[in-house]
């Protein structure tokens, strides 16, 4: 159908016979024409997805990552897949660790974390498109989330002054802050669950949580980011996650209300093999509504 049958038909006076016909073809099976001739997907049914369902449940291994494309359909993943997702792969890090990916797409999407990968299973199933990938899988050495309780966590005022935080079943507490306190959380951290080291900040003294002989890799690998979409909307500060190994700063992390998840890659190469202490100094410039998460992994 040529452009200026929509011309055409907007054009008619309002009194003109056969009006609501001509716009209706215009607006509809102009519609169709162009759907089929661009070759648009038909929308996934329930159907499509349990016959992909069923497909990965045959294939998958324990430690295999199974993503939507696009993410918006992640809901419906975890509809049919939810019990081969646990909390701690769907608010992983990354996906640096997975050696085996499933891809359940559709609309010609890709999901990110299968860059750099291969294709080594394709079929289609229905609307949807249902790829695995492999690559080498990062050999975590470290999980600073999984390990929390290992920490050694303090407050340090303007003065220098430090107050210890006491570990509790499953958290940190601060003394100076009651409200205060740290611990393993799945958080929403840019409309993405991520699970992660939870710090409500409070006040302007400096947060630091510090590791002791970790046993490092060629990297280190830190992502952080402000929880809660309505904290973000509240509150205005900005947060500084500042990175050290044995002392020496590697970098820094800003989190603020529009940063998101924010993932840095330190290079630790010339210390793999080693173990060193591990740093993260926490510092907010405003306090009111701040609730940070971070995790990081030091992995070859």
């Amino acid at each position: 159908m040529r452009l200026g049958s929509f011309l055409d038909a907007n054009s008619l006076p309002a009194t003109s016979p056969g009006l609501h016909l001509r716009r209706r073809h215009c607006c509809t099976g102009a519609g169709r024409d162009w759907q089929r001739a661009a070759g648009a997907p038909a929308r996934a049914t329930d159907r499509d997805w349990r016959a992909a369902a069923a497909t990965v449940r045959a294939g998958y291994r324990p430690g295999d990552l199974i993503v939507a494309a696009p993410a918006w359909a992640d809901p419906l993943l975890r509809l049919h897949l939810g019990d081969l997702i646990p909390l701690t792969v769907a608010g992983r890090l990354d996906a640096a660790r997975f050696g085996r990916i499933w891809e359940i797409s559709q609309r010609g999407a890709r999901a990110p974390e299968t860059q750099g990968s291969r294709v080594v299973q394709s079929r289609r199933q229905g609307a949807l498109t249902l790829r695995r990938y492999e690559r080498p899988a990062a050999q975590v050495s470290f999980d600073f989330v999984a390990e929390w309780n290992r920490a050694a966590v303090s407050r340090v005022d303007g003065g220098g002054r430090v107050s210890l935080c006491y570990r509790a079943p499953d958290r940190f507490e601060c003394p100076d802050s009651p409200s205060q306190s740290l611990k393993p959380e799945l958080l929403e951290i840019d409309t993405s669950p991520h699970f992660a080291l939870s710090i409500p900040l409070a006040g302007r003294a400096t947060t630091v949580v510090e590791f002791d002989r970790v046993p490092l890799g060629r990297e280190l690998a830190v992502g952080a980011g402000l929880h809660n979409v309505w904290l973000r909307k509240a509150g205005r500060g900005t947060v500084s996650l500042r990175v050290l190994v044995q002392g020496r700063e590697l970098g820094h992390i800003e989190a603020g209300s529009m940063t998101g998840w924010t993932l840095r890659k330190f290079d630790t190469s010339a210390l793999a093999g080693q173990s060193q202490s591990v740093r993260f100094e926490i510092t907010v410039n405003d306090p009111n509504s701040r609730t940070l998460g971070f995790a990081a992994e030091a992995r070859s």
